[in-house]
């Protein structure tokens, strides 16, 4: 079956989707689902929106995306420890790319932004952003070799036929990108381990590998930085759409492990953080 849906204008989006985002924001799947309650003094979680409720006029007529069942129980347990990214971005124009799932640089250089001012203030921190200077181009995504586009994949489209694919890239040159360009072994601060935290950043090497979706899903990336003046260890459990902006992150603490995955306490008994931040899209609120 086809997992791309082809909206208005050429929008597109994800359907025949495990998590049934279509079907959860239309009302027709309420899922079962029990928040667990994390130590709040340390913890704060940051939820993207999907793409079929923040662009729900490009859908097709008969699907009226308006219900948020998970994201309001996560709502109702975390409190002033959730940044519903949804209502910063619902304004904005260039969000989500047209013909892929995720949200665009832009999106999340604001989202960056507020994230940054509400851990300052609910955590005591005085961590600053970093300006950057967006910049955008029209083209086919696929052009950019940053594995987006996904919606356009004959994997997801099927046999259906798109008219136009064109769409908005946005980038900045004010940091290097770390998805499918990092060449691991080029920065002896970036460490790349397993879930039991061993440490294989030497075989990755010797196989001149680079931080492409396999490597970066199977292990846990750790990033120090001895001059930074937030002098934290910190867990950051993450999804594709932190992709574009994970370097901007990677210089916010001293000692920083990123693991690809949601929520797990098994990982942070192990690493005992000071605090844990976790980015999420509301669809895997599971």
């Amino acid at each position: 079956m086809n997992k791309t849906l082809i909206g208005k204008n050429n929008v597109l989006f994800l359907s025949n989707d495990t998590s049934k985002e279509l079907e959860l924001h239309c009302g027709t799947y309420i899922p079962d689902i029990k928040p667990i309650v994390r130590d709040l003094t340390k913890y704060f979680l940051t939820v993207f929106p999907d793409k079929s409720l923040l662009m729900k006029d490009f859908l097709p007529d008969e699907y009226q995306a308006k219900y948020r069942p998970s994201f309001d129980k996560y709502n109702t347990v975390l409190g002033d420890n959730i940044l519903d990214a949804y209502e910063l971005l619902k304004n904005e124009e260039h969000v989500f790319y047209k013909t892929d799932t995720h949200i665009t640089l832009k999106a999340n250089y604001i989202v960056y932004l507020i994230f940054i001012e509400k851990i300052n203030k609910l955590f005591h921190l005085n961590i600053t952003p970093k300006k950057i200077d967006l910049q955008f181009k029209e083209c086919k995504l696929f052009e950019v070799q940053r594995g987006i586009g996904d919606l356009t994949w004959p994997l997801n489209l099927g046999k259906q036929v798109l008219t136009d694919i064109k769409d908005i890239f946005y980038y900045t040159n004010d940091f290097e990108d770390f998805y499918m360009t990092h060449k691991i072994g080029s920065n002896n601060n970036i460490r790349f381990l397993t879930i039991n935290l061993v440490d294989e950043t030497n075989s990755l090497i010797e196989n001149n590998s680079y931080a492409v979706w396999d490597v970066i899903s199977k292990y846990i990336f750790h990033v120090t930085n001895d001059n930074c003046q937030n002098k934290y260890k910190i867990i950051i459990f993450y999804d594709s759409f932190l992709l574009n902006i994970l370097p901007l992150y990677m210089e916010l603490f001293s000692d920083i492990y990123f693991s690809k995955t949601i929520y797990n306490e098994n990982l942070i008994k192990q690493i005992n953080p000071d605090y844990v931040f976790e980015f999420r899209v509301e669809r895997f609120l599971l």
